[in-house]
């Protein structure tokens, strides 16, 4: 019965809320595939990679003031996220730098 409670608390859960550091995708994997869709990855898109969050994951990315709902498309080797140059300039993450951002998912 604990067990069951517990299940159903987590699932009733409100989205977590985490500041993370973003960097933005390099220019070279531009009309590479990605590895969730296979489709091509477009630089000035809007898309993101992550470690570990599913594909599809529609991720609230918020930076100064300014939110933006991004789609985990792809995976990184980094300890945050990494979002494509047309995310990151929407966003006004530095397109050459990294930058402190929040994210609920």
């Amino acid at each position: 019965m604990k067990r069951l409670l517990l299940l159903l608390a987590m699932l009733t859960a409100p989205a977590q809320a985490r500041t993370v550091t973003a960097t933005v995708y390099d220019p070279w994997y531009a009309g590479r595939p990605d590895y969730c869709t296979g489709r091509a990855y477009q630089h000035w898109g809007i898309s993101a990679a992550h470690p570990w969050l599913p594909c599809g994951t529609r991720v609230t990315v918020t930076h100064r003031g300014r939110s933006l709902v991004v789609p985990i498309r792809d995976r990184c080797d980094c300890n945050s996220i990494d979002l494509s140059a047309g995310a990151a300039y929407r966003l006004g993450v530095p397109l050459d730098g990294v930058a402190k951002v929040g994210i609920e998912y």
